[in-house]
């Protein structure tokens, strides 16, 4: 398959029943988009010079002119320039090359997007965390024992959505798929809770191989996204080497030879969703709206527990909301055998539901699905299956189930998904009073909205696309989110709890992009 290869140079999310009401998640512009938009090239000093026998090679030139071949014009600004270089353009692109701290955070608070593989910059445009090999890593071309084996094993990496945006348009399906050559180098950083993870290394959640955050998201330390920010994995001298299947050749005509050998389109990719437009966040008002549009004769099937006296008020608060907003709800028994599905729109899990007698029901369903308990996350897949680790809650005190105090307010990570639903990003208060939370730890495919206060990994309002992959490779059926709800938590919810609730129900029942 060698001649196949090129190793040289030479959120999809729609909600498109609504279009007119609410803004769509753009896919990303075309390549022909590109011609003629700015892009600034932050480099290494003298790393773009002409000389094979200069001691540290890069692929800074390569890069260069596959950008302009891109259609853009590139500006080059070495790393001791000022950031104001960045002014006007549409992209800025920081080489691994560049020593990150001379640079440091001169680029952080710039309204442009940027797109970098410089990890060792990473905690200073606060895309990670601060400690190298374990928020983020870079392993050299040439590196030895151990780290040579994870070299060798970093030149495949794993798809986690391939509906993500990124994802879909280089082809980059849900599977392991070879991303360069075997002694490249390449990097990995382990990013907040509101990136977005296109591809991992080993499948680990913990080694984001390309990862991005939307303009808005909450990055490391708090940090407000000024605009879209991608972190891509390569290394110095290693873009010769991202894989591509040549036009023309044998492997052009095979789906699985082009589905596996996709590194340049994932970079390419990368670069056109950087200056795609991010949409407006929708505003409250206008949730609602939509909402009390799209619901009328949209069916809801809600589950509860019916012998269950904490949240019976709760539980017929919600059915009345529901039915408010014009769905026809069928209330049954969470403990009665499973029934067909067919014909819902959705389907509500009351947190009221016992686990045990609940079982696995539901899971596989086809019908977007709302869970209002976190610990019913390993049954239908959310997150995995170590509890308290991967679930778990927080406010148990009196039942010595954790050491974690009462929750009442949430850290809004991702305000720019229709999830978020004009929330703004930091802390808000979720409920009136604290109460108890459940939480899970998403998986990299995940969208993650809201996170509990000082647990940016434990998630308490997260969503999956269809066709996204959930826990134990379980590509979803359709939309699935978990909104943790204690069991008479709906009735104190505050205006910012109810408005995510609001977003939550219309985005489960709009159309997702195929």
């Amino acid at each position: 398959m060698k001649p196949c290869i090129r190793s040289g140079f030479g959120p999809a999310l729609a909600l498109a029943a609504l279009a007119s009401a609410l803004p769509a998640f753009a896919d990303v512009v075309p390549v022909s988009a590109l011609r003629g938009k700015k892009a600034l090239f932050v480099v290494g000093e003298d790393k773009l010079r002409d000389d094979e026998n200069k001691e540290h090679h890069s692929d800074d030139r390569l890069v260069k002119a596959h950008l302009e071949a891109l259609g853009f014009v590139v500006k080059v600004a070495r790393e001791t320039e000022p950031p104001s270089a960045a002014t006007g353009l549409d992209l800025v692109v920081i080489s691994s090359t560049v020593d990150a701290s001379a640079l440091n955070d001169a680029y952080k608070n710039v309204a442009v997007p940027v797109l970098t593989w410089s990890a060792y910059s990473y905690p200073h445009m606060a895309m990670t965390g601060p400690e190298a090999h374990r928020d983020f890593e870079v392993l050299f071309k040439g590196v030895q024992g151990a780290l040579y084996r994870r070299s060798l094993a970093y030149a495949y990496a794993y798809g986690t959505n391939a509906v993500n945006p990124i994802a879909k348009a280089a082809g980059v399906p849900n599977l392991l798929f070879g991303l360069m050559g075997l002694e490249d180098g390449k990097c990995w950083g382990r990013p907040s809770a509101s990136a977005d993870t296109v591809v991992t290394f080993e499948g680990d959640a913990g080694k984001a191989a390309l990862f991005t955050y939307e303009k808005g998201a909450l990055m490391h330390g708090g940090f407000v996204a000024p605009a879209r920010r991608v972190g891509f994995p390569l290394d110095n001298d290693s873009f010769h080497s991202l894989t591509g299947v040549l036009e023309g050749s044998p492997g052009d005509r095979d789906r699985r030879i082009k589905d596996w050998y996709v590194g340049r389109k994932l970079f390419d990719a990368s670069v056109r969703w950087a200056v795609t437009p991010p949409p407006a966040p929708p505003e409250a008002a206008q949730i609602h709206g939509a909402l009390t549009k799209a619901a009328p004769g949209k069916k809801v099937l809600f589950l509860e527990r019916t012998n269950f006296a904490e949240g019976r008020e709760a539980d017929a608060n919600t059915v009345a909301y529901l039915r408010s907003l014009g769905f026809a709800v069928s209330v049954v028994d969470a403990e009665d055998p499973e029934m067909p599905t067919d014909g819902f729109d959705l389907i509500i899990l009351s947190a009221t539901l016992s686990k045990h007698a609940f079982g696995n029901k539901y899971w596989d369903t086809r019908v977007p699905l709302l869970a209002q308990d976190g610990v019913m996350g390993d049954n239908l897949r959310f997150t995995g299956r170590g509890r308290p680790v991967q679930f778990g809650e927080h406010g148990e005190w009196d039942r010595n189930e954790d050491d974690e105090p009462k929750v009442m307010y949430f850290e809004l990570v991702n305000s720019g998904h229709p999830l978020a639903g004009g929330v703004a990003p930091g802390l808000f208060p979720f409920t009136k009073e604290p109460g108890v939370v459940k939480f899970d730890v998403p998986l990299p495919g995940a969208i993650t909205v809201a996170t509990l206060p000082n647990s940016p990994d434990h998630a308490a309002i997260f969503g999956y696309e269809k066709g996204s992959t959930m826990s134990e490779g379980f590509v979803a059926p359709a939309r699935r989110v978990l909104f943790s709800l204690d069991n008479p938590s709906f009735d104190d919810l505050t205006d910012q709890g109810r408005m995510l609730y609001d977003a939550t129900l219309l985005w489960l029942i709009s159309t997702p992009e195929q």
